[in-house]
């Protein structure tokens, strides 16, 4: 709203670039706003007194004095002059300070313009505001003087401010009867502590015949000190000689209080309001918006001007407009109702809220709004979205891995299983059998194998895999490989969580592999051995410079058949899992492996699950292959880093471009090696979902990095 004359606005912001803007967006927004800046309390006291104002408008965080200072410099100049505090400094203590203190309107700096359309509908109502009550008051002065009829507390002074009469509402107000008030100072009225202002105000009324409207610690007849809104007035006639000074008075005592405790209140009540990551809201019985938290004006980019008033049912897409208008009117009815619908943007994106509502009614019981929460659903739909998605994954997965899922419930001995575990056993039961019954899918004899893996999980809290075998419906008979992990709970473990992987035809290639490296190792080393045993009488019967060379020879046939034995029986599976300790383990191969002269660094300190006898293959491996290529006086470190662990030489190194094939079969640098150690030590990495790399260790030979180790 703005009024029909120019409205003379000073502007006081220690920051000069902010207060011209503020100034240009302000006369911009209303015509008749015409804004002059000041960038210190100082210079907005000096452009006071030398012009005169319509309105404040001040910063609170300023270097010489803060807004509620400079208020409380101008306020006795100019009582009634609407003082607006707008500040980026904002807090529920200076909001209750500045309306303690009489501020007109309290102000917090935002970003984007809409702020200033706010501002200046602030100026203007209080601008508007400010006129009426001088018209008000000239109208009442020039119309009567007669203060007793009047509902407030009345005193008339003399010149020394000694009091001359007395109305009904003083006496009851101040206890005093009138014959014992006439006469009497102005000081018996007021606490000591308070005179030398009161005095000073009487003497500036007296020369300038200034009005004063003051809030004022007063003294009643029995002591007691109240709170009393006083209002002082000099008259005087036309030659300007004082006709009578009086004063109007009403006991604001309560008012006070309860005007401070409501401010109190009602800054907490925001302040709690706008922390909330839900929608607040209020509508009046005609639907439109009249209170709001900050997080309706984030979500619909919205300014507080825009929303107040705004017929709620635009906030909405159209296409649930008639769903929000149901649910009203259910909320009218019925006191309550909850509705989903998508908020849109200032920019007519939808956003899904579910809103709660409550009826308003007045103290007589009539409808007057409805209050309410929006809870932004966002999350939720993506989650339960996300959770639909994982879970039709999860059923495509088992499908094609051909690996089912399973849960016991230890207190209960109650099982799950999942669809594609069904569907394995070719059972048909409407639910997972309990565990005893559970059992009896497995062939007789491995039950107990699969029921001892069982109680390992539940006695030591550590995870447990085991292979069994199940007759499926028509008496074909299949392997099982089932693995389970705890849940514990309170050190305790509650309930067993697995997986069940059909490994029928794993276990028919592991019989073929084993069949041939039965051949291997029966129809080449018998052999082998009947050549080294040639050989030895052949030394034994004559000295020839070929002999080494055979034996040489014989040796590294040998090494071929083991390391050729151990990638055929290598699997790509583990066997047990066990608890290891990295270092023991590691001080175990040390000693297993011919080192020579080499040195041994251990640092090894985590522990970890694995299968032993693997991980000792794997260590003993990189063990020789270190001194292989790093000489017999080579220092191996095996250590700890973050998701595994590491071991390292200072023998000649790696080049990069030969890193990924040293994993290969049969590649070797070394005319001693069998190229296959390294690949020995992928297979078995693999096996148990670690990654094996390669990297320059720090005294520039190799460093092998195994990761993914839990």
């Amino acid at each position: 709203m703005s009024t029909p004359s120019p409205i003379r606005v000073l502007h006081v912001d220690d920051e000069p670039g902010f207060g011209d803007m503020v100034a240009e967006f302000l006369e911009r927004e209303d015509a008749h706003l015409d804004v002059t800046t000041a960038t210190s309390a100082a210079d907005g006291i000096e452009r006071l007194e030398e012009t005169q104002f319509d309105c404040i408008v001040s910063d609170y965080d300023m270097p010489d004095q803060n807004g509620l200072q400079f208020f409380e410099s101008v306020r006795d100049a100019h009582p009634n002059l609407p003082f607006i505090l707008f500040t980026g400094k904002g807090s529920e203590e200076i909001a209750s300070d500045a309306i303690s203190a009489g501020v007109d309107d309290y102000l917090q700096k935002q970003g984007g313009t809409g702020q200033y359309t706010l501002l200046a509908h602030r100026i203007t109502n209080a601008v508007a505001q400010y006129r009426s009550e001088q018209e008000i008051e000239a109208s009442q002065e020039r119309l009567s003087l007669f203060f007793e009829q009047s509902p407030l507390g009345a005193l008339e002074w003399t010149a020394e401010f000694d009091i001359a009469r007395a109305n009904e509402q003083a006496e009851e107000i101040l206890g005093f009867a009138e014959e014992e008030l006439v006469g009497s100072s102005w000081r018996r009225l007021i606490p000591e502590a308070e005179q030398d202002g009161v005095a000073e105000m009487f003497s500036e009324m007296l020369a300038e015949s200034k009005a004063y409207d003051v809030e004022q610690e007063t003294i009643t007849s029995d002591g007691e000190r109240i709170i009393c809104e006083w209002h002082h007035r000099v008259v005087r006639d036309e030659l300007g000689d004082i006709v009578t000074v009086f004063s109007k008075f009403q006991n604001i005592s309560q008012r006070v209080r309860r005007e401070e405790k409501l401010a109190k209140e009602r800054a907490f009540t925001e302040q709690a309001l706008d922390t909330l990551d839900d929608v607040f809201y209020v509508v009046e019985a005609d639907g439109t918006l009249t209170r709001w938290n900050e997080r309706l004006s984030e979500i619909t980019g919205h300014s507080d001007v825009e929303l107040d008033g705004k017929d709620v049912q635009t906030l909405f897409s159209p296409a649930d407009r008639d769903s929000v208008s149901d649910a009203i009117e259910t909320a009218v009815e019925a006191g309550t109702a909850t509705v989903e619908a998508s908020l849109l943007t200032a920019a007519g994106e939808p956003t899904p809220y579910e809103l709660t509502g409550r009826r308003l009614t007045d103290p007589h019981g009539e409808f007057v709004g409805i209050v309410g929460i929006g809870r932004d659903l966002s999350e939720r739909k993506e989650r339960k979205a996300e959770l639909q998605f994982v879970h039709d994954l999860l059923d495509q997965t088992e499908q094609i891995a051909d690996v089912g899922g399973w849960e016991l419930e230890m207190e209960t001995g109650e099982m799950f299983w999942t669809a594609h575990l069904f569907e394995m056993l070719g059972v048909d039961y409407e639910d997972a059998p309990p565990l005893d019954e559970a059992l009896d899918v497995y062939v007789e004899e491995d039950r107990e194998r699969v029921a001892n893996a069982i109680e390992t999980v539940v006695a030591t809290g550590e995870p447990a895999k085991v292979e069994a075998r199940y007759e499926r419906p028509g008496g074909e008979i299949r392997w099982f490989g089932v693995q389970g992990e705890p849940g514990i709970e309170d050190g305790k473990v509650t309930r067993i969580r697995g997986a069940v992987q059909d490994i029928t035809e794993h276990k028919q290639r592991e019989a073929q592999l084993e069949q041939f490296a039965s051949i291997v190792s029966h129809d080449l080393r018998n052999p082998l051995n009947v050549a080294e045993g040639r050989l030895e009488l052949a030394r034994q019967e004559c000295d020839s410079e070929h002999l080494p060379r055979v034996a040489q020879a014989h040796e590294r046939m040998s090494d071929l058949i083991a390391d050729l034995l151990d990638l055929a029986r290598g699997d790509g599976r583990v066997g047990v899992i066990e608890r290891i300790d990295l270092g023991a383990l590691a001080g175990e191969c040390w000693d297993a492996v011919e080192t020579g002269d080499a040195t041994l660094v251990n640092d090894a300190e985590s522990h970890f699950h694995a299968d032993r006898s693997q991980l000792k293959q794997l260590l003993e491996n990189l063990i020789r292959n270190a001194i292989e290529h790093g000489g017999d006086d080579v220092t191996i470190t095996i250590g700890d880093q973050p998701g595994g662990f590491y071991v390292a030489d200072d023998g000649p190194g790696i080049p990069p471009e030969d890193r990924e094939q040293v994993f290969e079969p049969g590649y070797s640098t070394s005319t001693d090696g069998t190229g296959f150690g390294l690949s020995i030590i992928r297979q078995i990495t693999e096996a148990h979902g670690w990654t094996v790399n390669i990297d320059t260790s720090a005294d520039g030979g190799v460093r092998f990095e195994v990761t993914g180790v839990e």
